[in-house]
């Protein structure tokens, strides 16, 4: 839903890219994890169906919406066999919620982690996502942008910026 929502605005502003003078860092105690946005993010803070907290900063700036959740999960419901899988029903989940048509997919690494990276396109737009699993946690982190703004310096940068945490830099909360 929340995504639906970004799209939303993200329609509503006619600036195709985004030229931010001034990124912010925001790297949250207890999350582990750390990336730059074009602008300062908001937090929300909400709970899964099965009682999972989420985390979301969000940030709308000129025609793109940029954000990055992270969902806890219990200790140990993840185990390394799963990995794969619960990545594919992140995958198949985020772009059925958006209702994008699945243009790409690579298998990456951030931090170490297993990690995908996505794009598919939304309702004239392009939905670039990444995601990975460490500490007990899936980390996406999405931008959501025009056709031209695609492979854009601001989007890379943005996308580039995410790094999952060592524990010791506040991985568990």
């Amino acid at each position: 839903m929340r995504i639906l929502i970004a799209i939303a605005l993200a329609l509503a502003v006619h600036t195709a890219e985004c030229t931010a003078e001034t990124w912010e860092l925001i790297k949250p105690d207890g999350l582990g994890f750390e990336a730059e946005f074009p602008g300062k993010p908001e937090l929300k803070e909400s709970t899964g169906d099965d009682g999972g907290k989420i985390w979301t900063y969000v940030l709308m700036h000129q025609g793109a919406a940029y954000d990055v959740t992270v969902y806890e999960f219990q200790e140990g419901s993840v185990g390394p066999g799963d990995i794969e899988r619960v990545l594919d029903n992140m995958r198949d989940h985020s772009v059925q919620s958006i209702s994008g048509t699945p243009r790409t997919e690579a298998k990456i690494e951030i931090g170490g982690h297993p990690a995908r990276d996505l794009t598919a396109d939304v309702m004239g737009m392009v939905w670039r996502s990444r995601l990975t699993i460490a500490h007990n946690k899936i980390y996406q982190s999405v931008a959501i942008i025009s056709k031209t703004a695609e492979k854009s310096p601001e989007t890379e940068r943005y996308l580039s910026s995410f790094k999952v945490l060592g524990k010791a830099a506040g991985g568990s909360k």
